[in-house]
């Protein structure tokens, strides 16, 4: 019950986040030309991959540590507060100095000042990361959706005030964001200091454990970030700022399909975590196919309104993203079944199959930009993650079959059994929703005259 309800929770936030991020990716698109939010783009891209590249696996490595080992939360906290302040400025600062060949190639369009205020956000980002793996491992998916959905409020405000109020362009985009995700930062560490005790620390028998562990998450975490996201570099590299800012709409619009699996995995690794092997399999077998039928519905809906959508909330400006937009979509759904299937292995500390598949997903991947962008532009960068996006849920779902015996319906198919549970948590919903509106008529039939 309980795991139902933080992922009902859970998805109730993405809802919401939905709104959020779509709001703001409208609010930039109707301020800014093209050109701009091409380069705004990389700049809100760039300091996640460089938080995958400096991060040593230490999230997952939190969540499987309190969750499968039992260490004490406390020491988990220590470690991760010194570490990442440690890392986040020592990378900062060699990042710095290696500012002109990155400016010049993967962040072509940046300008030195916004590439200074970005690595600012380093130790920030790294922060932000640890302090929500612990809400997660502990289960305080309350204060984890909370932190989610002020942040992205935050985000939005900041966004409206320069790009709105004070009419600034890129620049002062680059600015809001960087202020909006340093305060979230500093929100998330105060939401685990209700719950834990802050303060830096070094306990090495935990930090060996943790890199034991981390390791195969980090390149993990990192193989499966590129895949989705080093396609906007070699769009940087081979075409013009513009042209990023049509891909990014596309897979902005295209990704909302994944705040499912998303919310789904988010739960479902710390409650694999703390399973008994017996049940790993079968409970995610039952999560796979009821995500994969969800996401399916919310692909076909995405297909059917987005040539409506892109011209009317961003602008005529912006319709060559409907192409990569319609490429896109059918490698979001295959997505969806290695977004939950990963969680399977790295609850188990075997990392290395979804190492496997997102690695040659992403070779794959790679190939096929360099060759199709030049000459296919969008339409080729979308192409090819397509079929790396397919290549590596097919591994990994082959994978996940063979060490489980479950046989490929188990995983994909939804059930006769599984249709009349939706019918079940509906009539809960309408007959809670009832109740609540049946207490609230109470409320205001005792209400004293005057309120007083």
């Amino acid at each position: 019950m309980r795991f139902a309800r933080d992922v009902l929770s859970t998805f109730v936030t993405e809802v919401v986040l939905v709104g959020l991020n779509f709001a703001i990716g409208v609010l930039m698109a109707r301020t800014l030309d093209p050109t701009a939010r091409g380069v705004l783009a990389l700049a809100m891209t760039a300091p996640f991959t460089a938080a995958y590249f400096i991060d040593p696996g230490l999230v997952q490595a939190n969540i499987y540590l309190i969750g499968r080992k039992k260490r004490p939360a406390e020491n988990v906290v220590a470690n991760s507060l010194t570490l990442a302040m440690t890392i986040g400025v020592g990378a900062a600062i060699i990042l710095w100095l290696a500012r002109g060949v990155i400016l010049r190639t993967f962040l072509s369009g940046l300008t030195a000042a916004q590439f200074t205020l970005l690595l600012l956000l380093l130790p920030f980002f790294l922060l932000d990361s640890y302090a929500m793996s612990i809400l997660r491992a502990l289960r305080r998916f309350d204060l984890f959706n909370l932190r989610r959905l002020v942040g992205q409020l935050i985000m939005l405000a900041a966004m409206f005030v320069v790009l709105v109020v004070f009419n600034k362009a890129a620049s002062g985009a680059v600015l809001a964001f960087v202020c909006a995700a340093a305060v979230s930062a500093i929100l998330s560490l105060v939401f685990v200091g209700s719950i834990v005790h802050l303060r830096p620390g070094f306990h090495p028998k935990l930090l060996g454990e943790s890199a034991a562990y981390g390791f195969k998450s980090y390149v993990q975490n990192l193989v499966g970030h590129l895949n989705y996201r080093l396609d906007v570099y070699l769009l940087a590299m081979f075409l013009d700022p513009a042209q990023v800012a049509f891909y990014a709409i596309a897979t902005n619009i295209a990704e909302l399909a994944w705040y499912i699996p998303n919310s789904v995995g988010t739960v479902l690794f710390p409650r694999l975590s703390a399973t008994s092997h017996e049940r790993v399999h079968p409970l995610t077998a039952e999560v796979c196919r009821h995500t994969v039928f969800i996401t399916s519905l919310a692909t076909l809906g995405l297909t059917a309104v987005s040539w409506l959508v892109i011209p009317f909330f961003y602008g005529p400006a912006y319709l060559p993203a409907l192409v990569p937009l319609f490429i896109l979509l059918p490698g979001i759904l295959t997505m969806a079944v290695y977004k939950v299937l990963t969680r399977n292995f790295s609850s188990r500390n075997r990392q290395q199959m979804s190492i496997l598949a997102a690695g040659g997903a992403l070779v794959l991947n790679v190939g096929l930009s360099v060759v199709l962008i030049p000459r296919y532009g969008i339409g080729g960068a979308a192409f090819s993650s397509l079929i790396s996006y397919a290549a590596a849920s097919i591994i990994l779902l082959v994978a996940f079959l063979r060490d489980s015996g479950l046989g490929w319906r188990d995983a994909l198919v939804i059930r006769r059994d599984d249709l009349a549970r939706y019918s079940v948590l509906f009539g809960r919903g309408r007959e809670q929703a009832g109740q609540f509106l049946a207490r609230g008529q109470a409320q205001e039939k005792v209400q004293p005259v005057g309120g007083k």
